[in-house]
């Protein structure tokens, strides 16, 4: 039996915070950044903008918080899945590759919420303040995960290198298959992606081993 929800909870305040993030990114998805305003959001929500303004500062704040959660929710996502593996960095790093490629990552919803984050990167300083901890965050995961198969390997590699590299292919598969599912398969993405991780594995990157700087 459902109980009646208390009028008032000390988490409220958070609670509503997250229903706005939420609906921010609806927006994002469905209206892109030009469409997204605080009105937009309120109505999306089913609040009162100033509802929305007692929150906020207005609807650049609200769209660097939500950025910021889409980003931890992305990353948890991935987390999870790392979880669940095994926990060598071989397996570790398969089980990043395969939830990048599938719900909740895999999402064109996401691919138009984060294409109005990136639209922002460099005129607000706030998103390219969360865009920086985001990525960072994101490549210092797969760099040390790098590192640890070079020394099982017992080969040596510039893991930053590395990541970069790795990074940039992923996020291009991830694009790409967003935007155009029809051009390859998830099932193609994960072969090219898997095929790295063989290639690094077998020492197949002599050109970014490590040097002394």
């Amino acid at each position: 039996m459902a109980t009646a929800e208390p009028r008032f909870t000390r988490n409220q305040p958070d609670v509503r915070r997250r229903k706005l993030i939420e609906a921010t990114a609806q927006c994002l998805a469905e209206f892109g950044h030009a469409g997204t305003s605080v009105r937009a959001v309120a109505a999306k929500a089913k609040v009162s903008p100033g509802l929305v303004a007692h929150h906020f500062q207005g609807i650049d704040d609200l769209i660097v918080a939500t950025y910021d959660h889409v980003g931890r929710r992305v990353a948890e996502a991935l987390g999870e899945a790392m979880e669940a593996a095994p926990k060598d960095a071989e397996s570790q790093l398969r089980a990043f590759i395969e939830a990048s490629f599938k719900p909740p990552v895999l999402d064109r919803d996401l691919l138009a919420i984060w294409l109005s984050f990136w639209s922002l990167v460099r005129r607000d300083p706030g998103v390219r303040k969360v865009h920086k901890k985001v990525y960072t965050d994101y490549r210092c995961r797969l760099e040390a995960l790098i590192a640890d198969i070079a020394r099982a390997r017992r080969f040596k590699i510039d893991a930053h290198l590395a990541a970069l590299g790795f990074t940039a292919m992923l996020d291009g598969l991830w694009l790409e298959l967003c935007l155009d599912p029809t051009i390859f398969s998830r099932e193609d993405a994960l072969r090219i992606a898997h095929a790295w991780v063989d290639d690094l594995i077998a020492g197949g990157f002599r050109a970014l081993a490590l040097r002394p700087r």
